[in-house]
């Protein structure tokens, strides 16, 4: 199915199953919530909101050890190296039901290429509501072994000279050139104040907060823009020096947590999520 077109009163939205399973708009009224997707594009790149699974962010150099073995991923982000945000958002969505205003999209992977070697089901949910939309995003483990699993959900919020962010965080995961953690964490104020809610600085933000309570707006000439997450401890921050794009992540591990051993785990059959939020103030 090309596209769902889903509303409930003022809200409404576009889905591109068949595009890695995401958003394409979602406005309340004629007001932009996230970024309108160009009717031209196919790309998750340009879209409003696409799914990670099974991890977010990189993984460095697309490979990490797991059980005395090494797993090697698709570099899928070229020219970079890095193998990054999961098979999620680059693959096929099936529909498994929809309604006016619902709709439950499928991804499932074989344990086979490209390179990570554990079967397992994506499930994701978008519900309007008069409160706004809510995403649900799970994961459960097909395979007989134990399997690391990442989920997070990337939402490219709007963004306005006048943008003001909002959440409050424990502090900021330090990375290199090539956006990989290097071990030292910052002070949460580090770029500004969010927690008071600030301006975005006119440098690249492409940074993890840890000890993220779940919540965080976005306030602009146009209004506030809330969110609330659960099943994701962190916030992933990118703010580019450009104009259009903003994105406020919530996710369940940091960037190449695969080869610090930090990611989390699911047993066979188990299913772990993260939800997702979205409303107006």
């Amino acid at each position: 199915m090309a596209e769902l077109v889903l509303q409930s009163g003022a809200w409404h939205a576009r889905v591109l199953p068949d595009a890695g399973g995401l958003i394409a708009a979602l406005a309340c009224g004629d007001m932009p919530v996230l970024r309108a997707m160009p009717s031209s594009s196919r790309s998750p790149l340009d879209a409003a909101c696409f799914p990670m699974v099974p991890w977010c962010n990189r993984i460095a150099e697309g490979r990490f050890a797991w059980e005395s073995a090494v797993v090697a991923l698709a570099r899928n982000f070229l020219p970079e190296r890095h193998a990054i945000h999961g098979h999620g958002w680059q693959s096929v969505w099936a529909v498994e039901s929809h309604g006016p205003a619902h709709c439950t999209l499928v991804h499932r992977h074989d344990g086979r290429a490209p390179g990570w070697p554990w079967a397992y089901l994506a499930r994701q949910q978008i519900v309007l509501s008069d409160a706004g939309c809510a995403i649900t995003l799970s994961l459960t483990n097909h395979s007989e072994r134990l399997m690391p699993a990442g989920l997070g959900l990337h939402p490219y919020l709007r963004r306005r000279p006048e943008s003001r962010v909002r959440f409050a965080a424990a502090d900021v995961v330090a990375v290199g050139a090539d956006l990989i953690p290097t071990g030292e964490r910052l002070p949460p104020a580090h770029f500004a104040d969010f927690a008071a809610g600030a301006a975005l600085p006119a440098r690249l933000i492409d940074h993890c907060f840890t000890g993220w309570d779940g919540t965080a707006s976005v306030t602009d000439d146009c209004g506030t823009i809330t969110l609330a997450a659960e099943g994701a401890g962190l916030l992933h921050l990118y703010a580019p020096d450009n104009p259009a794009i903003l994105c406020l992540e919530p996710v369940s591990h940091l960037p190449d947590a695969a080869n610090a051993g930090a990611m989390p785990l699911c047993a066979p059959g188990e299913t772990v999520s993260v939800s997702l939020r979205i409303g107006v103030a």
